[in-house]
């Protein structure tokens, strides 16, 4: 990732809470340059136009959620907890709290047509990680698990983030957490006779 001034870092704070809001297509230049504190031409002194500008933020909201992940199911597994369900049970905290996290999942279900081959491979490439760090901690937490049934927990695993992903979208946080219990009761009770 390239190195910004300072002045090109705040630009990118307020462009990644502007693109999780209104989306691509509905964010202005104008209106990012104004609550930087200067005018649009001023603006592309640090960007080439907005698509640079987004893909910029695109490509820092990946990093700092694939961090999250790395954090999360790097953290010490208490007894009993089930592999994934620390990420899981944190998504709708998170998805709150992080405008890179609401940016990437907006822009994934809605990319920008002209941008959609960058903004697919780069989310493709998060769930896949996602998808390593669940494998890892399904085969600690069950090391006898033959391959084919770690792919198919795997898969729901994916399953599961995907529609909690939706309900964060589309319905907010309580059908969220009525999600969350549903599937995790039954996703949990599949993993504890492992």
């Amino acid at each position: 990732m390239r190195s910004l001034t300072p002045s090109a870092e705040k630009i990118c704070a307020i462009a990644v809470e502007q693109f999780a809001e209104l989306g691509y297509d509905a964010s202005s230049l104008n209106d990012i340059a104004a609550a930087a504190g200067m005018r649009k031409p001023s603006l592309y002194a640090h960007f080439a136009g907005k698509d640079d500008l987004f893909q910029l933020v695109y490509a820092r909201a990946l990093h700092a959620e694939h961090e999250y992940l790395e954090a999360c199911f790097a953290e010490q597994v208490p007894t009993g907890e089930l592999p994934g369900q620390r990420f899981a049970e944190r998504l709708n905290a998170r998805y709150q709290a992080s405008a890179h996290l609401r940016f990437m999942l907006r822009t994934a279900f809605f990319p920008p047509s002209e941008l959609r081959p960058v903004i697919c491979a780069g989310f493709e490439a998060y769930l896949a990680r996602l998808g390593e760090l669940f494998a890892q901690a399904l085969r600690t937490f069950a090391p006898g698990l033959e391959e084919g049934q770690q792919r198919l927990y795997g898969d729901a695993y994916l399953g599961i983030v995907d529609s909690l992903n939706v309900e964060l979208i589309y319905a907010g946080a309580e059908a969220f957490e009525r999600r969350l219990a549903a599937l995790w009761w039954m996703f949990g009770m599949s993993l504890a006779k492992l």
